[in-house]
């Protein structure tokens, strides 16, 4: 078994300056199965109702530092397990032909790739029945508890979860719940809910990886549950054990097609996981101002922006920068005079 460093959160005591109330709404009126103080208190804990949160890193950097700050501002417990330092022998006995390009994957999109397994295997080792995975450097808002508890009980609906057991408050009908991500197809059946703890404007300002900006949805403050369809990235991500022994099997026989979101993706639409998508979604990665926050990047050697200011794309109030901050503020992007960006002015 692998050495793990972890930092055991203090138990945030949360200002009613960070309170958001929550209200569910439906346009499809669906009833939804009432979400009681027992299933909240599960995903209120510090793992936010799954039995572990473990951390995709390469060790000790500003990813992990503000990673670890903003799970003690919000009450988490995280894992980070000691990645190995694969040689390029094991590298490229990985890397499989992409059926698409034709070409091999790079070596950082392969380490990437055996970044995600070595915390599956973490978790098998564990045996935890459900857990996050989380990449280092990325963010969540400040309240990422009361955001869980809105969506559990829409992902109980849309996978007609059998359960209702305390202990499973995203029920027990998934495979893969694809809460952080850079984007994907919402279809017809979404179920939308009301969610305050939204940006007013993300519905038709949502940051799409590449800096764009499109409509996500037709009316502000909509947070949708659906089936999940193309979606790209893999900054956040639920498995349950069974499914993390599964693809842990499979990975043992190297047959991968292409980059970690794109085989995820085609698993999830053959049917071999069953995966529901958030959306907007809940994690999406952190900008640092002055660094290339590509990894990938940095080792592929593709060109990577240089940001001036810290940010965090969809997400409304930081839980990294309000780690760094005396009062709540949002650092949604790059631009200073931005109404819903104040934390480059307030840090400088």
């Amino acid at each position: 078994m692998s050495l793990i460093w972890r930092r055991i959160s203090k138990l945030a005591v949360v200002a009613p300056l960070f309170f958001i109330a929550f209200s569910i709404h439906s346009f499809k009126h669906l009833p939804f199965p009432y979400l009681g103080n027992a299933y909240k208190r599960n995903i209120y804990n510090a793992t936010l109702g799954f039995e572990g949160i473990a951390v995709v890193s390469t060790g000790w950097s500003w990813r992990s530092e503000g990673l670890l700050d903003a799970a003690n501002l919000t009450g988490l417990k995280v894992d980070i397990p000691n990645q190995p330092k694969w040689s390029t022998h094991e590298v490229n006995a990985f890397r499989g032909l992409d059926d698409t390009t034709g070409e091999k994957l790079g070596p950082g999109e392969t380490q990437c790739w055996l970044g995600h397994i070595n915390v599956w295997s973490h978790a098998v080792e564990h045996n935890w029945a459900t857990f996050l995975v989380l990449e280092d450097d990325v963010d969540w808002d400040v309240s990422i508890k009361q955001q869980l508890a809105l969506v559990a009980p829409a992902i109980r609906k849309i996978t007609k979860s059998t359960s209702y057991s305390t202990a499973q408050p995203y029920g027990n009908a998934w495979d893969l719940l694809w809460v952080g991500h850079c984007g994907d197809f919402i279809p017809p059946n979404a179920i939308s809910l009301r969610d305050e703890s939204l940006p007013i404007d993300l519905n038709v300002k949502y940051r799409e990886n590449d800096g764009r900006f499109t409509v996500l949805t037709t009316e502000p403050q909509q947070r949708l549950v659906h089936m999940t369809a193309t979606p790209m990235c893999t900054y956040a991500y639920a498995l349950t054990g069974d499914a993390a022994r599964k693809l842990h099997l499979y990975s043992k026989n190297w047959a991968f097609k292409g980059v970690i979101t794109k085989d995820l993706a085609h698993w999830c639409q053959a049917g071999f996981l069953k995966c529901v998508t958030i959306n907007p979604e809940l994690f999406h990665h952190h900008k640092k101002a002055g660094t290339l926050t590509s990894e990938i990047a940095i080792v592929e050697g593709w060109p990577s922006n240089v940001w001036n200011v810290d940010f965090t794309a969809n997400i409304k109030h930081s839980a990294r920068c309000n780690s760094r901050s005396p009062t709540l503020v949002s650092c949604i992007d790059e631009f200073g005079d931005s109404e819903e960006s104040q934390f480059a002015k307030l840090s400088t």
